[in-house]
């Protein structure tokens, strides 16, 4: 066998629309030639590409949501005026370029895309400072911004911006040097996450910026300062009155003191008295300052669920209607809603339940592995000889667009406060998917109505399924169910499923799929009477063990 003939079975293996390996993350690299025709570019939904490929590539990306630029300015820009009207569904792009000549006429493009959730750029040198002008584009949905340059880059300057990025979250910029004016008026109302590479930029000159975010959360700072006192100094006590909100702070600056200095009690006195901690990790210097409790502590999310479909609001998932004929006979009569297959779909099923145009996947994701971390012995003594490990499911949740299994569904009924009904169709079916059809309860929660439905079903009809895996059928994708909109009283008719799994997991003061993958869910190969062991084993219902989590 030659290299050649396993490239091209390889290629069969990826590209033929016959199997359910497809293809999702595709990068051109610059040595690319001639793209192959079999590329299902209507299925990739992350692109990385460099400057030699025509923009026709990104064109026929119908579902791309992620795409990297590499190359030069001129390019780029180009490249993106065009995503503009072509790409609707694109929420994140970044930037490689050498030399940026204008990062305003750069904006000016990137801010029609009116998708776009995230935006980095990375470049060496901005070569011009920013022209004062009101940028055309309407105000941007963007919540993420990240800017590393390897030249400085004036506040000031930069400000002009960023008003037009009124819904920002996460900002991060690098690198910010000392010739900093007094900081503009301009409030950051929605930031919560404020990291900054600094050079030799002064401590009041942080309190001004800090001043101007409210919500502010969590501040990064790194880089170099201008005076020896910035970690220890009793000024701090004037950017916290500007933030009352802020729960943390990360240092890592270069210092000219030993790390040993850092740990007597001339320097820990004053911070203590802050209610400030002080560690020092490595042979840098680097220096970690926390204010009050070392763990970062979420807002809960007030989660109150739709129960009822809206014919003017949802839209009918006819496939899965299908598929709910083959359900418990207490859920027939609920209706599917379509949501977005785009590797997210468990995560876009309890954003459509709950109405809110501010909760993300992304932060669903989030929130499900702080539970899952929180909470590690718990999860792995309950479910992990049913879908495997623990650590290797919150390494598969960490990825955007990743598989979400049982792990994520338990999870998520902590981190909404309320009780979850999975619901599995009667396809073949065995008694190890006992648990997919199956109440998760809230420990405190005790009322039927707090109570949501999410339904394991395909994007294809059962047919196109079985085609695709072999003649077996597994489910895809993920969808809540509503009681219908004409019958309120359906509700009161549900009888209540047997709970299998009523685990009470501690409590705490604080997916996806797409057409082209896999739902993962047990697959038992066990004889008869390794099943029935499996069946009668007892659950384990103790408190878990509490993990300390730092992000």
């Amino acid at each position: 066998m030659t290299f050649e003939s396993i490239t091209v079975t390889v290629d069969q293996l990826l590209f033929s629309a016959n199997n359910r390996y497809f293809l999702r993350g595709l990068t051109l690299d610059i040595d690319v030639g001639n793209l192959p025709k079999q590329i299902p570019l209507n299925r990739i939904v992350s692109l990385t590409l460099h400057e030699s490929f025509c923009i026709k590539v990104i064109e026929n990306c119908l579902e791309l949501r992620s795409l990297k630029l590499i190359g030069v300015i001129k390019w780029v820009s180009c490249t993106i005026n065009s995503i503009s009207r072509a790409n609707t569904k694109l929420n994140q792009i970044t930037v490689v370029t050498p030399t940026i000549r204008s990062l305003t006429e750069l904006f000016t493009s990137i801010l029609s895309i009116t998708s776009l959730r995230r935006l980095e750029i990375l470049t060496d040198e901005v070569a011009e400072s920013f022209k004062f002008c009101i940028l055309p584009a309407p105000l941007s949905k963007i919540e993420q911004f990240l800017l590393d340059s390897g030249s400085t880059i004036n506040w000031n300057d930069l400000s002009q911006i960023l008003p037009d990025l009124s819904s920002i979250r996460f900002l991060s910029v690098n690198l910010i040097d000392r010739n900093q004016k007094l900081i503009p008026s301009f409030i950051f109302q929605n930031l919560r996450t404020l990291s900054l590479g600094l050079l030799e930029v002064s401590f009041n000159w942080i309190i001004q910026l800090v001043a101007t975010t409210p919500c502010l959360i969590k501040l990064k700072l790194t880089g170099l300062v201008d005076a020896d006192d910035f970690v220890v100094n009793q000024r701090w006590t004037h950017l916290f009155e500007s933030t009352p909100r802020l729960l943390r702070i990360f240092v890592n600056v270069s210092l000219e003191q030993s790390k040993e200095l850092y740990h007597c009690e001339k320097i820990q006195a004053p911070l203590c008295a802050l209610n400030l901690n002080l560690v020092c990790n490595g042979d840098d210097n680097d220096c970690n300052l926390y204010y009050g409790e070392l763990e970062w502590l979420l807002t809960p999310i007030n989660f109150t669920n739709i129960t009822h479909f809206d014919p003017r609001v949802h839209k009918i998932d006819q496939k899965a209607k299908l598929y709910l004929r083959k359900a418990p006979l207490n859920v027939q009569n609920m209706v599917p809603i379509e949501v977005m297959a785009d590797g997210n779909c468990l995560y876009n099923s309890i954003i459509c339940l709950s109405g809110n145009a501010f909760l993300t996947h992304s932060e669903l994701r989030v929130r499900t592995i702080l539970e899952l971390i929180k909470n590690e012995v718990f999860y792995n003594n309950s479910y992990s000889h049913i879908v495997g490990p623990l650590n290797e499911g919150i390494k598969n949740i960490t990825h955007n667009f990743s598989f979400s299994e049982l792990y994520e569904l338990v999870g998520l009924k902590n981190v909404l406060k309320c009780n979850i009904r999975s619901i599995y169709p009667n396809i073949d079916y065995r008694q190890d998917l006992n648990i997919m059809n199956s109440t998760f309860e809230y420990a405190q929660s005790n009322l039927p109505s707090n109570t949501i439905f999410i339904f394991w079903t395909h994007t294809l009809n059962e047919i196109g399924a079985r085609n695709n895996n072999a003649g077996n059928w597994t489910p895809n994708h993920f969808v809540p169910l509503l009681l219908p909109s004409n019958n309120p009283e359906f509700q009161t008719n549900l009888s209540h499923p047997q709970v299998l799994f009523s685990d009470t997991t501690p409590t705490k003061s604080t997916t996806k799929n797409s057409i082209a993958t896999q739902v993962r869910i047990p697959n038992f190969n066990m004889e008869d009477d390794e099943q029935q062991l499996f069946l009668t084993s007892p659950m384990i219902s103790q408190p878990a063990e509490e993990i300390s989590t730092t992000l």
